[in-house]
């Protein structure tokens, strides 16, 4: 019998066995998608174009339910490292005020304690030393250094992005992936987990394609299918086939920010900018310049949490769906209006003249109505789902996962990946995942 199964080979699952592999464990990475190479999508500007999940073959939604929350537009990458490939390498830390909500003993791995470092900085000091020294918060464009000067001036705690990046030339970068570094003999593809079910003569089998699979047995299972790909096995495990609909909440982050087209020059590398956290929006203030036909785009954009009393429920049984109720939509206009707050602001400040309107407005329509009107800023909005942030369901310290990750009525079977998250804050969640993927397996018998 295999030692651990981890099912998932996004950043979550390969992040697990990396730490796997320096302990010397037993294991196998299940994905359900091809291999198609480990290489980040930013490195080949032949791919780049996959960013749009639309173009991407790899890309299969999780629910495709038009007109709802998490729809056709939300899911995942179903290839070999998943998401992790497209990821653009932000790393910001979860604020304190959101940490504070976390159990104390996963606080305390995170930030560590009386002078010993924590999972957040050795996660941090990995990634520096991956990427051959290089701070994250360093400038790798003359424009992110000049920008960074120009906000603080401004009054901003500016700061070049902290990004996981490697700079290639003329242009293209890459940002980190634990995938890289696992050998290919560990990780089978093709092969769906649809459930994972207890032995009787201990340990679990999980159940691929729908049964149309063989069946494969571990002792130990670590489950990094994606927030809602982990609530559905925790479910199906915990309560089996042909259940009443059982509720979880789930958030991702809210997003709004201005474009304008500007005079001016850009090298090949977008330059980046984390211009702070605003408190009243509970948002990261993050803007950025990239070339643009023969002048300059400049994005500012606010990512801010879906708080609590915010979140969105998913309804797992016989079928999966996710709701956003009335009060939930209240708190989220709430916070929307704080973000144009924050970006009404950020034009007052820089000079900027904007055209704020109060109706959703998609990036790609602020884009043309910015094109039409240079020198206008126009704001746009993202929706709940389109950020591939989702997080929560299957809090640490919860109601189905204790404060080591470990599933409380499933001894053996281990959770990771934004689903952990208790509260997401208004960082995304990739920097977090890394430092929980060791956590967890610290944690694993």
């Amino acid at each position: 019998m295999l030692d651990t199964a981890v099912i998932g080979s996004g950043m979550a699952g390969t992040a697990v066995a990396t730490e796997l592999e320096r302990l010397g464990r037993d294991y196998i990475v299940l994905e359900a998608g091809p291999h198609q190479g480990r290489a980040h999508i930013a490195a080949d500007e032949g791919s780049a174009h996959l960013a749009d999940p639309a173009q991407d073959p790899a890309f299969t939604p999780f629910l495709a339910q038009p007109g709802t929350p998490y729809g056709p537009l939300s899911g995942y990458r179903r290839r070999v490292g998943g998401r992790s490939l497209y990821w653009r390498g932000i790393c910001l830390r979860i604020e304190d005020d959101a940490l504070r909500e976390w159990p104390a003993e996963v606080r305390r791995a995170l930030l560590g304690t009386d002078g010993e470092p924590g999972l957040y900085a050795r996660t941090e000091a990995a990634l520096r030393a991956w990427s051959g020294g290089t701070r994250l918060t360093q400038a790798r464009t003359e424009t992110e250094e000049a920008m960074a000067k120009e906000l603080a001036g401004l009054g901003y705690p500016a700061v070049p992005t902290p990004r996981a990046i490697r700079t290639l030339g003329q242009g293209r970068w890459e940002a980190y992936s634990p995938v890289t570094g696992l050998p290919s003999e560990r990780i089978r593809t093709g092969h769906r987990v649809s459930a994972v079910r207890k032995r009787a003569e201990g340990g679990y089998s999980l159940i691929l394609d729908d049964g149309d699979g063989p069946a494969l047995d571990a002792r130990h299972v670590v489950l990094c299918a994606g927030t809602v790909g982990n609530i559905e096995l925790v479910d199906g495990l915990l309560h089996g086939q042909h259940r009443e609909p059982r509720r979880y909440s789930l958030v991702d982050h809210v997003a709004c920010g201005m474009l304008v087209v500007e005079d001016g020059r850009h090298g090949a590398m977008e330059s980046s900018v984390h211009a702070g956290f605003d408190a009243p929006s509970r948002s990261n203030l993050i803007v950025e310049r990239q070339r643009h036909g023969s002048g300059v785009l400049m994005d500012a954009w606010a990512m801010g949490e879906q708080p609590p009393e915010a979140a969105s429920t998913v309804l797992v049984g016989d079928r999966t769906s996710i709701v956003l109720e009335p009060p939930a939509l209240a708190a989220l206009d709430a916070v929307r209006r704080e973000q144009r707050n924050l970006l009404r602001e950020f034009a007052r400040r820089t000079g900027l003249k904007a055209r704020f309107r109060e109706e959703y407005v998609s990036f790609d329509e602020a884009l043309a109505q910015a094109e039409a009107q240079p020198g206008t800023a126009v704001v746009y909005d993202a929706t709940i789902g389109e950020l591939d942030h989702e997080s929560g369901g299957l809090p640490l310290g919860g109601e189905h996962v204790d404060v080591g990750g470990q599933l409380r009525e499933a001894p053996g079977v281990a959770v990771a990946g934004p689903c952990l998250i208790p509260r997401a804050g208004a960082a995304n969640p990739s920097l977090t995942t890394l430092a929980l993927a060791r956590y967890v397996v610290q944690h694993m018998g």
